[in-house]
């Protein structure tokens, strides 16, 4: 090519010259591109047109060099002469920058275009705010939207969809919503994709109704709905648990002639597996492939998870080796929770040999499995085992988080290891991790069940002082174990000081302390205390009121059990077992009639069973 410029043969052929830099750049020889319309066309008399610098300037950006794209026209418009960056250019380098996100530099090209005098069009302009919008600068397509009107160049439907698109991924509905109703008050026609992202903003905000509604008038304006637009009000329907709507859009679908695909079966088969309703969910792999759709490892993982979840490990295999049978490659989303099941039915030989298999199978396995695995481990007692594995997932250059050291600090405390909890807390502290509010209610608890309140204070002090915020679940612990081992006072403190933390009691809260009081014999306190309770909003549970009144009437306080015993009545809870073993067993001392008259009439049966 070289010879054939030297021969002549392309002098002052321009055209010819953009033929050879379209190959060339094509080639990705940005820099002899370059060098041809800077030099070698000079040289030969022939000067490059916009045309050659167009082929250029895209060329550069498509490399990646669109600093180099940028600095070429500004020696183009500083050099002057009849060769000036036109629309295309000034486009084609804008959309560079932004692709290499240079959000301040492409602005500043855009408003350099502009003062020159050279007004964009529609799709300039749209792309620009698209490429803007991909980088989250919104102000600045804002700006840009702003110039389009005030130059009357009327954005649109792409305009405001990849405005609509911004806004959605940094999670500001309003502005969403706004851009929505802007577009409709400028009589600008939604299409299926802006339907599809205003559906989706209000499903995930839980607005399904107000969805469903800009689908019937999408439908009733002409525009048909495509399998995004299904799969989108699906997954509101299955968030909101709402099985009834989600059967009719599939019927509704099947009407229309549009079969769900994998991701909208994946919903489907998540939503019955959330509720554990394996019938449905065996149902839907058996629809899948009457239409052909053969199940993929999403779904699988999906059916797996559920059935390992329910201890129905039989059938969990069985889809597991369905899908090998398939041809699909199980992941490590298949894996986790496959092994996972087998530790908490205590099958290790299948948990070690599932885990070989998937490390066979080149699977790494990440943060999140060891954590998991660990966790079974630990609640099973082997917390050894899962030293081993933490031990094993350093080796192989997969890093613990805070969660992983949570695991095994708890498992540490659940067999009384003292001296390996401090070596864990010790080591979380080299690597620079600080323990979170988790990990200090883990240790709370820990030294509370093994008899040591005062380092289980010592902990809640110290996590005072490190600034990290206790939870009510903190205090919950702290306040169990002080007032189990008589330190009411100081359990008392702690419970004052739940509001000052910017917190509020919860019903276990409530109910420890209410326990103590009747336990002691201060019961009008208890009742003062129960009426400020739910004063603030805080409605005691079934569990709460069947203790209550079990601690009344082992204390032969019958009349105020009866009070309780009623508010269980009316709150449609359960009379439990012991509550009800209890009473009979009352009643045999003798006084079951003056029982009887204590008590509301629903509960004579039990007195009358306990003098039988």
């Amino acid at each position: 090519m070289g010879n054939i410029i030297k021969m002549g043969f392309m002098k002052e052929s321009v055209v010819a010259f953009s033929h050879l830099l379209k190959a060339i750049c094509a080639e990705n020889k940005t820099s002899y591109a370059m060098d041809i319309v800077l030099r070698v066309m000079p040289e030969l008399n022939c000067t490059p047109n916009i045309f050659s610098y167009s082929i250029l300037f895209k060329g550069l950006c498509n490399d990646k060099r669109s600093q180099e794209a940028l600095d070429l026209i500004h020696i183009m418009v500083e050099h002057g002469g009849s060769c000036q960056p036109n629309v295309v250019s000034y486009s084609t380098v804008i959309d560079g920058l932004l692709k290499e996100g240079e959000v301040n530099k492409a602005y500043s090209l855009f408003c350099e275009m502009l003062q020159r005098g050279i007004s964009p069009d529609v799709v300039t302009c749209s792309s620009i705010i698209s490429g803007m919008c991909k980088l989250h600068a919104m102000d600045k397509a804002e700006d840009v939207l702003q110039q389009m009107l005030d130059r009357g160049i009327l954005p649109d439907v792409a305009t405001y969809t990849s405005l609509m698109h911004g806004y959605y991924s940094l999670g500001q509905c309003e502005e969403v919503d706004r851009i929505f109703k802007e577009m409709s008050r400028n009589g600008v026609q939604p299409d299926i994709v802006t339907y599809n992202i205003q559906m989706d903003y209000l499903c995930k905000s839980g607005r399904c109704a107000e969805a469903r509604k800009i689908f019937d008038s999408m439908v009733s304006l002409g525009q048909k709905p495509d399998v995004t637009t299904y799969n989108v009000l699906l997954h509101g329907y299955a968030m909101e648990r709402s099985f009834h709507d989600m059967n009719c859009l599939i019927e509704l679908m099947d009407d229309n002639g549009i079969s769900p695909d994998h991701y909208g079966y994946n919903i489907l088969i998540s939503a019955y597996a959330k509720e554990k309703m394996v019938d449905e969910v065996m149902h839907i792999f058996t629809k899948m492939r009457q239409q052909g759709l053969n199940p993929d490892v999403a779904n699988y993982g999906a059916a797996v998870n559920l059935l390992s979840k329910i201890g129905r490990m039989d059938d969990a295999m069985s889809q597991f080796n369905q899908m090998i049978t398939e041809g699909l490659a199980p992941d490590i989303i298949v894996f986790t929770p496959l092994i996972s099941g087998f530790c908490s039915c205590g099958k290790w030989e299948k948990v070690d040999e599932l885990f070989s298999e998937m490390l066979d199978r080149g699977i790494c396995p990440n943060t999140v499995f060891f954590n998991t695995i660990m966790d079974r481990l630990c609640k099973n007692g082997r917390v050894m085992e899962a030293q081993d594995l933490f031990d094993l997932m350093v080796h192989m250059g997969v890093k613990p988080d805070v969660c992983t050291y949570n695991t095994l600090i708890g498992g540490y405390l659940f067999v009384g290891k003292m001296d390996e909890v401090s070596k864990l807390l010790d080591n979380m502290v080299s690597i620079g991790m600080e323990p979170d509010v988790i990990t200090y209610n883990i240790l709370i608890d820990g030294y509370s069940k093994n008899g040591r309140i005062d380092d289980a204070l010592v902990v809640f002090r110290e996590m005072l002082d490190r600034k990290v915020k206790p939870c009510v679940i903190t205090f919950n612990s702290m306040i169990g174990a002080l007032l189990k081992c008589g330190r009411k006072a100081e359990a008392k403190d702690l419970f004052d000081g739940i509001w000052a933390n910017g917190l509020v009691p919860d019903v276990i809260t409530y109910s420890l302390m209410i326990q103590k009081l009747i336990e002691e014999g201060s019961l009008q306190e208890s009742d003062d205390l129960f009426l400020s309770m739910e004063k603030n909003g805080c409605a005691a549970d079934s569990r709460m009121l069947n203790s209550m009144v079990r601690s009344l009437l082992q204390k032969g306080e019958v009349p105020r059990a009866g009070t309780y015993l009623s508010k269980i009545d009316e709150r449609r809870f359960t009379f439990e077992a012991s509550t009800a073993s209890l009473l009979a067993a009352l009643a045999s001392g003798g006084k079951s009639q003056e029982y009887k008259e204590l008590l509301p009439e629903k509960y004579h049966y039990f007195l009358e069973q306990g003098t039988d």
